[in-house]
């Protein structure tokens, strides 16, 4: 008997890869950012809660480096976060 539900992003590395891979698929604006309520709606669409959110956009800012969408994981990890 099962108790509990199966998360199939309770994994910091597994969503980290789906933020990526979400992200990688939505198409940017005139300035090269992404939207980041995009990203959470699809994130958690996709099966997410908020603190697998905030471990997978901390993940994801470390692992890449530099550049425009970093800054905005980076925001929307502190916004989430609170």
């Amino acid at each position: 008997m099962k108790f509990k539900e199966e998360r199939p992003l309770a994994n910091p590395e597994a969503a980290m890869m789906k933020l990526l891979e979400i992200a990688n698929a939505l198409e940017a604006d005139h300035a090269g950012r992404l939207s980041v309520g995009a990203i959470n709606h699809a994130f958690l669409g996709a099966g997410g809660n908020g603190a697998e959110y905030g471990a997978a956009a901390s993940r994801s800012c470390r692992w890449l480096a530099g550049g425009a969408s970093v800054r905005c994981l980076r925001e929307a990890d502190a916004s989430w976060r609170g």
